[in-house]
């Protein structure tokens, strides 16, 4: 793990922690239930990078956002469900570099500004859900980002009858199952990876998954390239794919890249959605101001929109005081934060090591140096100067992490 800087660690001193029990380790001394509780108070014990060992695991779970953000990590898992050619799961070098350009190429501010209409026509078609069955809301949020980035990825609506979210939730979700740190004995014991595929089960179901997600990514994307020979003006990410496939040197990782911008957003963003609903609920006069300043740059009889977004300081800020506040895996997520592993020793971590992050515990969270009252929601904590500020207001993507680190 090259570029992990562990600060001003001294070489060999080892990394601070509870001391284990004999061949288990810290395994009966980690809760279950609320685990990011437990490694909040050992980041206030031990500082922000602490080592636990579960069976002869070493996990080192960092807390303090300067470390995590950078780690360009080495990576074991993903070998086989994804081929090795997840962009989440990849090594750092030549592949993840190729990858993380192409998913880049997709997320620029001038091609995300493109899609202004879309988020505009799908945020029109979720209020009118509300309105129409506003008791409902816990099933129009799912389909609001579902369907707003499915047309953004693939250029077309997605249809009525959800077979293409299911199965895209579904290959979601055991992805997560899979890659959570100790799901699979090969991830601990490299040598299991050597046995044959009759003495490897494991082997052949991944791989099955990892064909899965192939049909399933590639079918979407071979239809955009097929529509592109009738529609030579289709924007969609999908498309931009297909275009620079030749520059970027993409194959079946164009599918990959092109499913996971569709996968990656729609749970996160309906469960934010959610959170939304209930700090308006506890926190009314946060609603009411921010109701107040989009009246009054809108006026009560029109629609807000991207065209007066940098006027509205306060709602702003109120979106994200819901990011920081409204924490959507608050430990050990795969979603919000990779789970690394290091591949090889190194003067700070022995190979085999998993670094984690626990988002918990970062500035943008509960970091009470950062953030006084951080269990309160307050959006004005980001319309004040301090370290955390200056324009925050104006630049809705600063100060906020997203997936993983770097």
């Amino acid at each position: 793990m090259d570029t992990l800087n562990l600060s001003s660690r001294p070489r060999g001193l080892p990394i601070p922690g509870l001391k284990p029990y004999p061949f288990v380790g810290h395994t009966f001394q980690i809760p279950k239930i609320k685990t990011w509780k437990f490694f909040e108070k050992l980041a206030q014990e031990h500082g922000p990078i602490v080592r636990v060992t579960l069976a002869g695991d070493d996990i080192v779970v960092l807390s303090d956002p300067p470390t995590p953000r950078s780690l360009r990590p080495l990576v074991y898992a993903g070998k086989y469900m994804s081929n090795n050619m997840r962009l989440t799961l990849l090594p750092y070098g030549d592949n993840l570099k190729r990858q993380r350009a192409a998913f880049h190429s997709m997320l620029q501010p001038r091609v995300i500004g493109g899609y202004e209409g879309i988020q505009y026509t799908a945020s029109l078609r979720l209020l009118c859900d509300l309105v129409r069955k506003p008791e409902e809301f816990y099933l129009h949020f799912p389909r609001f980002p579902a369907g707003l980035i499915f047309t953004m990825s693939f250029g077309s609506r997605l249809v009525d009858d959800g077979r293409d979210l299911a199965a895209v939730q579904k290959i979601l979700m055991d992805f997560v199952i899979a890659s959570n740190p100790g799901a699979h004995l090969v991830d601990s014991f490299a040598i299991l990876d050597k046995l044959p595929d009759f003495l490897s089960p494991w082997r052949h179901q991944a791989r099955t998954a990892h064909q899965e997600i192939i049909d399933l990514y590639g079918r979407l994307s071979r239809d955009v390239k097929a529509r592109m020979v009738t529609e030579p003006e289709l924007e969609c990410f999908t498309a931009r794919l297909w275009d620079n496939q030749t520059k970027m040197n993409l194959s079946d990782e164009l599918y990959l890249i092109a499913g996971s911008a569709f996968a990656a957003g729609t749970d996160t963003s309906s469960i934010t959605l959610l959170w939304f609903v209930m700090a308006m609920g506890l926190y009314p006069e946060t609603m009411k101001k921010a109701q107040e300043e989009i009246d009054a740059v809108f006026g009560s009889d029109t629609l807000p929109n991207f065209s007066r977004m940098q006027e509205l300081r306060y709602t702003m800020a109120l979106i994200k005081e819901t990011i920081r506040w409204s924490l959507i895996a608050p430990f050990l997520s795969r979603i919000i934060s990779t789970p690394k592993m290091s591949t090889r020793d190194t003067s700070y971590l022995q190979k085999g090591t998993t670094v984690i992050s626990s988002l918990w515990n970062m500035i943008m969270h509960h970091d009470k140096e950062e953030y006084l009252n951080s269990y309160s929601f307050i959006p004005e904590r980001f319309l004040q100067k301090g370290p955390t500020e200056g324009d925050a207001a104006d630049k809705l993507g600063e100060g906020i992490f997203g997936f993983g680190f770097g």
